[in-house]
């Protein structure tokens, strides 16, 4: 673990109360939400998002060129388009988080996925340079985390027209990307 690195793990761990982002419970979100949720371990979930965003980053970037511009099928996003995918999905999460934890009553709206996909240039993205600007994103949403107080945890707002308590976000970030990784391993990665 690089110096930064480390820091950065000590002082969210140090600094974060757990109790603040307990797992959801019922109410807390969007029954859609639950197929990302159950997807994350009974462990602290900071020190999940934080150990996610080194193994997540590691995997990108050991994929090669020709790996991250595969399409499994006709019509279906690349490899990298499907990382630009995870990456765009938590910085919209990560800004409904912050929004919501600052007691922003407005009601966020949704995105269309493949809209965005199809407007991005992740394609001719190298997997160096994604897996540089995930481990960016992600520690920015550590950042964020870290400065929450339990009061703004347990906050609830309107996102894509559905209420969503701030604590559920980042459950909802790591679920996201072991959806994903799941994904890549069944129907991109595999061998002919």
């Amino acid at each position: 673990m690089r110096s930064l690195d480390c820091a950065l793990y000590l002082w969210i761990m140090t600094s974060l109360s757990n109790a603040q982002f307990n797992r959801p419970a019922e109410g807390d979100c969007d029954p859609y939400y639950l197929q990302y949720t159950d997807l994350v371990p009974e462990v602290d979930i900071a020190t999940f998002l934080h150990t996610q965003r080194d193994w997540y980053g590691d995997w990108i970037e050991s994929q090669t060129p020709e790996d991250a511009q595969y399409r499994y099928a006709e019509g279906k996003w690349s490899l990298a388009e499907m990382i630009g995918h995870v990456m765009d999905t938590e910085r919209i999460f990560a800004y409904r988080m912050l929004c919501i934890s600052r007691n922003d009553k407005n009601n966020f709206p949704g995105f269309e996925q493949d809209d965005y996909v199809r407007q991005s240039v992740y394609h001719n993205v190298h997997p160096v340079d994604l897996a540089n600007e995930w481990r960016a994103i992600r520690s920015s949403t550590l950042y964020l985390l870290r400065h929450m107080n339990a009061e703004m945890a347990s906050r609830i707002g309107t996102a894509n027209e559905k209420q969503v308590r701030v604590s559920v976000f980042p459950f909802i970030m790591a679920g996201h990307v072991v959806h994903h990784y799941r994904i890549a391993q069944e129907r991109y990665l595999t061998s002919e």
